[in-house]
């Protein structure tokens, strides 16, 4: 038998596997879809409905420019609104005046990647003049791959200093935090401190070595919760942990004919 044929022969059975592994994981683990292209909603509360089924959003997603005079809403409705199966975003996150929307821990429950594949002017994230935002509440984001934050004009934004962002990215030299809500006005107190039984975990960041949390209820979690670079799964130049909403995200790089570079 040919070797060389042989070898061909193995590589695709075993490229197929993989696929098929894959693809068998993102439908029993995620039961969502992966959707694109980006998204932007705007003026209606309605346009929502476009992340109902998404796990993976290849693209940015926008949301700007909701408010009472487009669309008849109140932060009650906000509190209904909830996209649980969106784990990862490829681009970026903006937000940008949406009167009514205290947080995002019930709209974005899960969200956990941010990848900036593309940025907003340099920014994987923005939050920009939300004029009733409390906190932003994305106890399960862990990771932004690339780009900066802006979080710029939130008169009432408090759980900001409890925010270690290095556990997040990279680098946060660029990070844009500023004119929201002063600290000294806010109380921002982490899980189990009133009860003298902290359980989130203490970091020193920007001289201020202090509890980790996002809300009063949910602590910040390290970046990516521990995983070690021997669980990635390099596809397409780039990687992706392990963890069933990043392989179903990288799946996508598979199909478009990105060669597997190498499993761990």
């Amino acid at each position: 038998m040919n070797v060389g044929a042989e070898t061909s022969m193995g590589s695709l059975t075993l490229f197929w596997g993989l696929l098929l592994f894959v693809s068998s994981i993102c439908v029993r683990s995620t039961h969502g879809e992966i959707c694109s292209p980006s998204i932007d909603i705007r003026n209606d509360i309605s346009e929502f409905k476009r992340l109902e089924n998404c796990t993976v959003l290849e693209g940015y997603l926008q949301i700007v420019l909701i408010n009472e005079k487009t669309s008849n809403i109140n932060q009650e409705d906000f509190r209904t609104l909830s996209f649980p199966k969106l784990t990862v975003i490829t681009d970026y996150l903006l937000l940008f005046r949406i009167p009514g929307l205290d947080s995002l821990s019930t709209l974005f429950p899960n969200l956990s990647v941010i990848r900036g594949l593309n940025l907003f002017f340099g920014n994987a994230l923005v939050i920009y003049e939300m004029t009733s935002l409390k906190e932003l509440g994305l106890y399960n984001l862990m990771n932004i791959t690339r780009g900066t934050v802006q979080i710029e004009k939130n008169p009432e934004l408090c759980y900001l200093d409890s925010v270690d962002w290095s556990l997040i990215m990279d680098s946060n030299v660029n990070n844009v935090i500023t004119r929201n809500k002063k600290s000294k006005e806010c109380d921002d107190v982490c899980p189990g401190i009133m009860e003298d039984n902290p359980i989130c975990q203490r970091t020193l960041f920007k001289d201020n070595n202090d509890y980790r949390c996002w809300t009063s209820n949910h602590c910040q979690k390290g970046s990516a919760d521990g995983a070690k670079k021997d669980d990635l799964m390099w596809v397409g130049g780039e990687e992706s942990y392990i963890g069933a909403p990043f392989i179903c995200s990288s799946l996508a790089g598979l199909m478009r004919g990105h060669s597997l570079i190498r499993i761990h």
